[in-house]
């Protein structure tokens, strides 16, 4: 009896809390229902997913970046309304954000891949500082999670504080991160099949500068995996 006291009125607290601090769709904005986690049933279904329709892409840019596999999410573009799902991870401080992406782009690499282990993109120490969290290694926590790996997060180190690569061209963009990364404990990669993960692919060139790196560990191969890949390449 008392035990269900406490369950009605827990039932009860929550009830009030949600209507006074609402959780809300991290896409369109409206207010989630029972059973909706971070976006609703609409934006879900909405959403632009990697159906495999862009195969040509995918090999141009596992060619462009040196990468045996490229696995995506959704299709990133800066005016879509998606966009706001990257900008919460990143900006707002959103972990458990990145963490559920992370698993819903973990289910659908799946097993097969031999994969052994996932490598975030590092932010510099001072970045990681003001934004309070890696996003990409939330993201990647999220994939090892799904597929049931480890998390490698202190094996590349980034030792330039590079300034944002949005409004760079593509040459910029690799003249901005060139020298940015570098390899540490190489040993612990050593004939393993990495998994590099950020948070959204666009010209690649923080993907080659990282991959760059990681070719010197003896017997590596690389694949690559993000949230958003940018519809050009």
């Amino acid at each position: 009896m008392i035990k269900r006291f406490w369950e009605i009125f827990l039932d009860y607290l929550r009830s009030g809390v949600g209507l006074l601090f609402p959780r809300l769709c991290v896409v369109c904005g409206d207010v989630l229902v029972r059973g909706e986690r971070f976006m609703c049933s609409g934006c879900l279904c909405r959403m632009p997913l990697n159906e495999g329709a862009d195969e040509g892409a995918d090999e141009k840019m596992k060619e462009i970046v040196g990468a045996e596999n490229i696995f995506w999410l959704f299709t990133y573009n800066r005016e879509s309304d998606f966009h706001r799902l990257i900008y919460a991870i990143k900006y707002k401080s959103r972990r458990e954000l990145g963490v559920w992406a992370g698993r819903m782009l973990g289910a659908r690499i799946g097993a097969g891949h031999e994969i052994d282990c996932v490598v975030p993109v590092p932010l510099h120490p001072a970045r990681e500082k003001e934004r309070g969290f890696n996003q990409s290694l939330a993201i990647g926590t999220g994939i090892a999670e799904e597929l049931g790996i480890k998390v490698e997060p202190d094996v590349l180190e980034r030792v330039v504080n590079t300034c944002s690569q949005t409004g760079l061209n593509r040459e910029e963009r690799a003249d901005n991160v060139k020298k940015a990364f570098t390899l540490k404990d190489a040993g612990r990669l050593r004939g393993c099949h990495v998994l590099l993960v950020d948070d959204v692919l666009t010209s690649g060139a923080t993907t080659r500068a990282c991959l760059a790196e990681l070719r010197k560990v003896e017997g590596v191969r690389c694949s690559v995996a993000c949230l958003g890949k940018a519809g050009k390449i």
